[in-house]
């Protein structure tokens, strides 16, 4: 059982989970860890002091036709782990709106690789679940503009 992980060490899990795993250290000492799933990028943030971290984050942004705060909500009710929160930092472009997926892994009281390698499918599956909510309207507009 760890209480902390080096960003080696989550990035070698996601790897072994069969996806890709590029760590990027920044200015401020910050590590990341940037991936993909089903044609979605996401990554990793490293939280705690280098080079044993005590948590990590999940994130992944997500691109609305629409206001995507409804959708936020209901899928926000009906999942427990994974939580999806419209950006509202910048005004959207193009009348385009942002969604950020997010899901935290805590170490606290020590997990097994086992237990972080689950998460990390949870991760995987249940964003695929997030696109889906965002995506729908757009989807269905399309679709009713082809008809």
């Amino acid at each position: 059982m760890n209480e902390s992980f080096t960003v080696e060490e989550i990035a070698e899990l996601i790897r072994d989970e069969g996806y890709k795993a590029l760590i990027t250290i920044d200015e401020d000492e910050d590590a990341f860890i940037s991936s993909a799933s089903d044609g979605t990028e996401w990554y990793v943030v490293m939280h705690g002091l280098a080079p044993f971290y005590e948590s990590i984050s999940f994130r992944a942004l997500l691109f609305a036709e629409s206001d995507p705060i409804e959708d936020c909500n209901k899928f926000n009710n009906d999942y427990r782990y994974l939580k999806i929160y419209r950006v509202v930092e910048d005004e959207p472009e193009d009348g385009k709106f942002y969604a950020r997926a997010e899901m935290d892994c805590d170490f606290a009281g020590g997990v097994s690789k086992l237990m972080v390698s689950a998460t990390i499918r949870r991760w995987i599956a249940i964003l695929q679940v997030a696109e889906d909510a965002i995506y729908a309207k757009a989807i269905t507009k399309l679709e009713n503009e082809n008809q």
